[in-house]
Order: C-alpha cells, then structure tokens, then sequence
C-alpha cells in the first residue's frame, strides 16, 4: 500500500512523522474516506495553524501543490489557489501561476 504522505509533504514542513502516523490511523479507521480526504485535512490543519502564510511558507506550499497535481489533479489544483489567494504569496510565484495548465489557478493568480 503506498504511503498516505509522500516525501514533498515532509519537504514542505507540512507533515511530520507523528502527523502522519496520527493521519493513518484514522485513514485505517474510515477506510470510506479517500487519500486526497486525509491530506487536504493535513494541509488545512497546517494552514489554518499558521496563516497568514510567509511568502517561504507560500514557496514551499506551491511547490507541494505542483508535486501533487501528479498525483491528485484535484487536490493539487485546490493546494495552488489555496496558496494564491494568500496575502503574502509572491509576485514571482502568481506569474508562474498564471501560465499554469489549469484554468483555476490562471483565475486564482489574477489580481484581485
């Protein structure tokens, strides 16, 4: 069975092991709930603890997003415009959003 948490979401500081253990205990316990329900919650959970993001936070978040829309378009594409609409995202990473393949984050790197 393939991890509920690859490597990236290590990387981003998103995850940790304790996180993850915590997460696939409870993923064993509802197994009607699919992977992506599991990392959305994590990556909620780390968001909500520590917007407003940092621009590095920001950097690291969009890379996470851009690694799993290879995995998951869905929640991939939600990670990206999460990260767009975040007040101290940077310019650099909105022009790199805003050739993106998916038609809601070219929205999302808009300015508002």
């Amino acid at each position: 069975m393939e991890p509920l948490f690859g490597p990236a979401w290590f990387a981003a500081g998103i995850v940790t092991d304790p996180i993850a253990a915590a997460l696939a205990q409870e993923a064993l316990a509802a197994p009607h709930y699919p992977p992506r329900h599991w990392r959305w919650l994590a990556f909620r959970d780390w968001s909500e603890e520590c917007e407003p993001l940092t621009a590095e936070q920001c950097r690291a978040a969009y890379e996470l997003g851009v690694t799993e829309t290879a995995r998951d378009i869905n929640l991939g594409v939600a990670i990206l415009c999460h990260v767009l609409w975040q007040r101290h995202c940077p310019a650099d990473i909105r022009q790199v959003a805003a050739q993106s393949p998916f038609p809601a984050v070219q929205r999302a790197a808009q300015p508002r």
